[in-house]
């Protein structure tokens, strides 16, 4: 029998164990009863919840980058603008471009995840684009268009991780190296700079919840 939770709780349940299984088999193998599965509980709980498999998904993917997102902000305001930079571009782990990728295929069958999806690629380029004004800022670097700048390297990081994680043509130094030396001569930093600012972030790690803690 499920355990008795709060409202709150259930959704945030069903939302992380929707997440962990587009993790594992991507948006388009998601079902309802999936998910009731996977969070033991009947399928007419999750509806309750979300009515349809196109808002679960949607829902499961925002509240994902939520919360990744908010750690990255978090880092990239408490450490100086070089690092954060590395931080913000540095290979992340399969796991969290897989979901990206995933929901990149998935956004043009469904209007809800595309909305969210949109959303959040622009307010990822927004946090970058504050990272590239605070380089600036400090004399370390230079950018004419910091939102500009931020689209670019937005667009080549996405592109490389497709080439990372997806196909496998690049390994992780390659990929890294190919975005810190266009970051490096876009932004006026010297070679290396980067590589050598000893990144401390690891993003998007969306750890399988223990199965001890499920209800």
């Amino acid at each position: 029998m499920a355990t008795r939770l709060d409202p709150a709780q259930r959704r945030e349940q069903i939302l992380s164990a929707t997440i962990r299984l587009v993790a594992r088999d991507g948006f388009a193998s998601v079902t309802l009863r999936d998910v009731a599965a996977e969070v033991g509980v009947v399928h007419g709980l999750i509806r309750h919840y979300f009515p349809t498999r196109e808002q679960l998904v949607a829902a499961a993917f925002e509240s994902a980058v939520l919360a990744d997102i908010e750690e990255d902000e978090e880092l990239a305001e408490r450490v100086e603008p070089v690092t954060a930079l590395g931080d913000w571009l540095m290979s992340t782990p399969r796991e969290h471009y897989m979901v990206w990728i995933d929901a990149w295929s998935e956004a043009p069958r469904n209007p809800e995840l595309l909305d969210a999806l949109t959303r959040h690629h622009r307010d990822c380029e927004g946090r970058l684009a504050r990272i590239i004004e605070r380089l600036a800022d400090s004399g370390r670097g230079a950018s004419e268009d910091p939102a500009a700048d931020a689209r670019m390297l937005t667009a080549l990081t996405d592109g490389i991780a497709v080439q990372l994680h997806a196909i496998g043509i690049v390994d992780r130094a390659e990929a890294d190296r190919l975005v810190f030396t266009a970051a490096e001569d876009r932004l006026g930093l010297a070679r290396g700079t980067l590589a050598g600012a000893r990144p401390t972030a690891t993003r998007g790690q969306w750890a399988a919840e223990p199965a001890a803690s499920r209800g």
